[in-house]
């Protein structure tokens, strides 16, 4: 499994969050409608003249993966909501299932029972 991951920041001319929130709404409602994709706002919630976002794409395939976000990018690009000042990218590769991401030499709990008999009671007070 490859997850390619992808942060981007643009630079806004908003004079309110307001005004933030609707180019933010434009840019991740047009993105999700054209792409299979995650996107959100992930920082610099509380500043109007910054945007900054996450996009990530799940395959099992690295080259698809990172085709994929790239034509992601290049379309927030040309949207010209706002311009593009920020664009990281990363790439994640995870082995096969069969591979397991347990020690097969640690017994653990028997049932999932067993685990909430041990699990303590959370204090709501």
């Amino acid at each position: 499994m490859v997850v390619a991951v992808a942060r981007l920041a643009f630079s806004l001319a908003a004079v309110s969050l307001k005004d933030k929130r609707r180019v933010a709404r434009a840019l991740i409602d047009r993105t999700r409608r054209r792409f299979p994709v995650a996107v959100a706002e992930i920082e610099e919630n509380d500043n109007h003249a910054a945007l900054v976002l996450g996009c990530s794409v799940v395959s099992n395939d690295a080259n698809h993966a990172i085709s994929m976000l790239d034509h992601v990018v290049s379309f927030m690009e040309h949207t010209y909501l706002a311009p593009l000042i920020l664009r990281e990218r990363e790439i994640l590769h995870f082995g096969p299932l069969a591979d397991g991401f347990w020690d097969p030499a640690d017994p653990g709990p028997e049932s999932w029972e067993d685990v909430a008999a041990a699990c303590e009671p959370v204090d709501r007070d």
